[in-house]
């Protein structure tokens, strides 16, 4: 079976499995598409924080966990969350995220994500199934989350 978004009338054919998925985390994300080049020459493995993840992380006492990136394209500084050498995130410890409920904006989003030219887009995942359908309403926090991603890009770039 394939691991797709599928959407019938009004409902989506996926429920995250949140600890009961064999991954725990989704791990270092690949990017959608060889073709795809980032012209800021950062790595699709990057768990790229918002300010206000910055800030809760900050609060928490994860300081250990953020590390900082430049962009090539404008110069600003982002924050970012750190990584493993085999490219998962370091709050990933005993095969879970130790930070859940403190978790990044993309984290939380993820597998949906906003693209500008296809809208809203779902990258593939062990959540979708033909076995569980649920409202499309019930994805709320889940394009929130997304929304909040792509307004950041879209503000970070936007000068």
């Amino acid at each position: 079976m394939e691991n797709k978004l599928k959407i019938r009338d009004g409902m989506v054919n996926f429920r995250c499995k949140m600890n009961g998925c064999q991954h725990s985390c989704c791990g270092p994300f690949a990017g959608i598409s060889s073709e795809l080049t980032n012209i800021d020459a950062r790595p699709f493995d990057e768990i790229v924080l918002t300010p206000e993840d910055h800030a809760r992380l900050l609060a928490r006492g994860c300081a250990h966990l953020i590390e900082q990136g430049v962009s090539q394209v404008n110069g600003k500084r982002y924050y970012k969350m750190a990584l493993k050498e085999d490219g998962t995130c370091k709050a990933f410890i005993d095969g879970k995220c130790s930070i859940h409920d403190v978790s990044p904006t993309l984290c939380k989003a993820f597998p949906f994500y906003f693209d500008m030219f296809s809208g809203l887009c779902a990258i593939d995942c062990e959540g979708f199934s033909d076995d569980h359908w649920v409202e499309l309403k019930e994805f709320d926090g889940f394009i929130s989350c997304a929304r909040d991603m792509y307004r950041f890009w879209l503000e970070f770039y936007g000068d």
